[in-house]
């Protein structure tokens, strides 16, 4: 598999050439993103490509294997926590892949981790409906605002037809969404959701405390997720609309979750775990995510092993929960086993 890392000048041909071939030309109808029907002439210049590559406020992520550089993406910190990607290219010959997706999840990590971004935003010709629909798999979605092509700069092609526009799309960067679920930062207004889950003695058999019976005691604890998710790794799970529960990691590397029971058993908590697991690698360093679950938690252990945890290590008498000590047993999954998992 490519290894993604930040493109530097000595990269500028190799670079230049592959874009170009990826967006431009017969070479590119190889490839189903191209904009040969569209376009002439240059998808970016030298100078312009070397500028992206120096100035501080951006990066080109590349793609990089055995064979050479297989794809790119670039990015932009646009300031105020937007920054802008373009310029994704995949070889032609290597396309439908899934370089193109993971391109796209470093590009995000990186101007969230590096940028301080919070939003992603990219522009696509308005014909290129096809494209416009991946993107939106991806997350990304339309805000209405077209803005003009640059019809009379050579540096970025010569149209094909006289009616090219951009179409503006845009992607929230401080939360996930999975096939049924958002995860997302904590508001003051989810308090009587997650009240709701902290009231349920089923819900709160394995948690760190005793279920509440106030609710000044879920608001003491919403607040204190609030103060502490800047990480960008911690989150509340709604499924519809409704708050149901929370995952992720309120110090990293080790993952917690809680779901309201009526969503127990339909895959909600693997769905969670997967998305938050997969933004910690994404966005630290850390070698290994860990969690500490009580032997007698059957559920949350099948759920680890099922993601690839493994068992490091027990020890007794590691929690005080209302008068009763719980013990714990210490699990583990690495960066290179998460990664190297069938789907990653």
């Amino acid at each position: 598999m490519a290894e993604f890392r930040p493109a530097t000048p000595a990269d500028l041909e190799p670079l230049h050439a592959l874009v170009h071939a990826a967006y431009r030309g017969d070479s590119a109808r190889r490839g189903w993103t191209h904009e040969a029907d569209l376009l002439d002439g240059n998808r970016i210049d030298r100078d312009s490509l070397l500028a992206a590559l120096s100035a501080p406020d951006q990066v080109v992520l590349v793609a990089d294997s055995d064979a050479g550089l297989t794809g790119c993406v670039h990015v932009t910190d646009r300031g105020e926590g937007l920054a802008y990607l373009g310029m994704l290219t995949v070889d032609p010959t290597l396309q439908a892949q899934g370089t193109g997706r993971r391109l796209i999840a470093a590009a995000e990590a990186h101007a969230f981790r590096h940028f301080g971004a919070r939003r992603m935003e990219m522009t696509v010709i308005v014909h290129r409906h096809e494209l416009i629909a991946w993107y939106e798999r991806r997350g990304y979605r339309r805000t209405g605002e077209t803005r003009p092509f640059p019809a009379t700069d050579p540096r970025f092609g010569l149209p094909r037809r006289d009616d090219l526009a951009f179409t503006v799309l845009e992607k929230a960067l401080d939360r996930v969404v999975t096939h049924r679920l958002t995860l997302r930062p904590a508001r003051p207004d989810d308090l009587e959701a997650l009240h709701a889950v902290f009231t349920r003695p089923e819900a709160m058999t394995w948690w760190s405390s005793p279920p509440h019976e106030t609710l000044q005691e879920t608001r003491d604890w919403l607040d204190s997720m609030i103060a502490h998710q800047h990480s960008g790794l911690d989150f509340l799970i709604e499924r519809d609309g409704q708050v149901i529960g929370k995952a992720g990691f309120w110090k990293a590397p080790d993952i917690g979750y809680i779901l309201h029971p009526d969503h127990w058993g339909q895959g909600v908590a693997r769905e969670a775990a997967t998305a938050v697991l997969t933004r910690l690698f994404a966005l630290t360093d850390h070698d290994e995510a860990t969690a500490d679950v009580d032997p007698e938690n059957r559920a949350s252990i099948r759920l680890l092993e099922t993601l690839g945890f493994r068992k490091t290590g027990f020890a007794e008498r590691t929690w005080h929960v209302g008068g009763e000590w719980k013990d714990s047993l210490y699990y583990a999954v690495s960066r290179a086993d998460w990664q190297a998992r069938p789907g990653a």
